[in-house]
């Protein structure tokens, strides 16, 4: 149980809890989506009531992921969570509200009258009455990897009451985590947060499924780059090693490479080729036809003429001399 201890709490809290959220920050990669939708799918087969939120499109890359269909661009409104009415305008600095003796409510009707005793000689106008669910009516909300709240986008900036009165997770690696949630599992030596969420799931007593768990391997092959990243530990392996006994598929590496070209940009290769001191980009050279060498006589090579061989050569003639043809006698006087 590699979590067991940040996460006591929280899995306290889960036999417990009927409405769950998780919610992904706004430019979400695959990796921390893949993590979002494994969690989002093993709480749904729990029989939980859950949803995922992103402000974001989901981008053509991440659309072979499960559970992708699922995910919203706005926090679903659920039923509960606590009505709060906030007066303003009315309270001191000091928190106490000078003009107002007590409140009493009494229910008329189908109707509930809430009565302010306001105190002798003094005025009690509030400047605006506005309602708000405290809670939204989520027991828990799941951020998974985002450094902060406000990298949610809209999700947080247009819910922030919601976040106020809930009780919040929060998953990431990110060294700049500001630990907002009650429960913080933030594990900056991960290779993924998906391989942060392996883990996290079966620390809180669940068990991953196929599609969750071909989830995970995408995204830790994506964020690892088929594994060959530096940060890749035996953690990695292990939980690889468990998503694929569970039946989990590994991606395909087309598909990865694919990712890669969309995310990386272009080389410039005409700045590539003005920094080496060339005129122009490198141009792709056309593969050329085979062409046949040529035949080579075999007619016998012509000699020159010893009337056009170099003089530095001399001339010699063609014609044997008869006397070359003769025996000759060597005589000599220094015999003995």
């Amino acid at each position: 149980m590699k979590y067991d201890l940040q996460v006591s709490e929280l899995k306290n809290l889960l036999p417990g809890a009927k409405s769950i959220a998780v919610a992904v920050p706004a430019g979400v990669d695959i990796d921390k989506l893949a993590a979002g939708l494994s969690l989002f799918l093993t709480l749904e087969a729990a029989g939980k009531e859950v949803s995922i939120v992103c402000d974001d499109n989901i981008l053509v890359g991440q659309s072979h992921l499960f559970g992708v269909d699922h995910v919203q661009k706005t926090l679903s409104s659920t039923d509960g969570g606590n009505l709060t009415l906030t007066l303003e305008g009315v309270a001191a600095s000091d928190g106490t509200v000078p003009a107002l003796e007590k409140l009493d409510w009494y229910a008329e009707n189908s109707n509930l009258n809430l009565v302010f005793h306001v105190l002798p000689g003094q005025t009690f106008q509030p400047a605006r009455i506005v309602p708000r669910y405290q809670g939204g009516g989520f027991n828990i909300i799941f951020v998974v990897g985002a450094a902060n709240l406000n990298a949610l986008g809209n999700v947080y900036l247009q819910n922030q009451n919601a976040f106020s009165g809930t009780y919040i997770a929060n998953i990431d690696t990110q060294v700049g985590n500001s630990s907002f949630g009650q429960t913080n599992v933030l594990d900056t030596q991960a290779s993924s947060v998906s391989e942060v969420m392996a883990n996290l799931i079966a620390d809180l007593g669940y068990r991953l499924d196929a599609d969750s768990a071909s989830n995970l391997l995408a995204g830790i092959f994506d964020s690892t780059n088929n594994l060959q990243d530096p940060k890749v530990t035996a953690d990695t392996y292990m939980a690889v090693a468990e998503c694929l006994r569970v039946g989990g598929k590994k991606p395909a590496v087309a598909k990865i490479e694919e990712t890669i070209a969309q995310t990386q940009p272009a080389y410039d290769w005409n700045a590539v080729s003005a920094a080496l001191g060339q005129k122009s980009a490198p141009q792709s050279q056309p593969v050329s036809e085979f062409t046949v060498p040529p035949v080579v006589s075999s007619a016998p090579v012509q000699q020159p003429s010893p009337e056009e061989r170099p003089v530095e050569e001399g001339v010699i003639s063609e014609t044997v001399e008869p006397e070359w043809l003769t025996p000759k006698i060597f005589k000599g006087t220094s015999l003995g």
